[in-house]
């Protein structure tokens, strides 16, 4: 955790800037993809809107909520961050189902950190 609390971003409102550029990259290269393989479904892609939104909804409480109350810019950063790596692996899940070819060590690395966000340490045995 201490390598997100030194991550400095140029101006604080890369806070919000960044992870909207990446929901943004998200839900295009969903769109691309699924034209390519012809499985359009409204109802996934409005579900996926409303969670984006969410997510920039909690940054923004998080970052005045800082600022209000006088607490470090980390926090917002590190939420920012958090939804920056999940919206990257969606955006590499998107690419793959388009044909992008990623390399398997890519591919089982983002598995690996996708399973840690969701469950917990992949390497501890339950």
């Amino acid at each position: 955790m201490d390598i997100v609390y030194s991550i400095h971003f140029a101006n604080n409102y890369w806070i919000i800037a960044l992870p909207a550029i990446f929901a943004m990259s998200d839900v295009i290269t969903g769109l691309i993809q699924a034209q390519i393989n012809n499985c359009k479904n409204s109802s996934v892609m409005r579900k996926g809107l409303y969670r984006k939104v969410g997510e920039l909804g909690v940054i923004m409480l998080v970052w005045v909520t800082c600022i209000a109350i006088q607490l470090p810019i980390k926090y917002p950063v590190a939420v920012a961050l958090y939804v920056c790596l999940m919206e990257g692996l969606s955006i590499m899940e998107n690419l793959q189902a388009m044909g992008v070819p990623i390399p398997d060590f890519i591919t089982r690395k983002a598995k690996d950190i996708d399973e840690e966000i969701n469950h917990g340490d992949p390497t501890k045995k339950k």
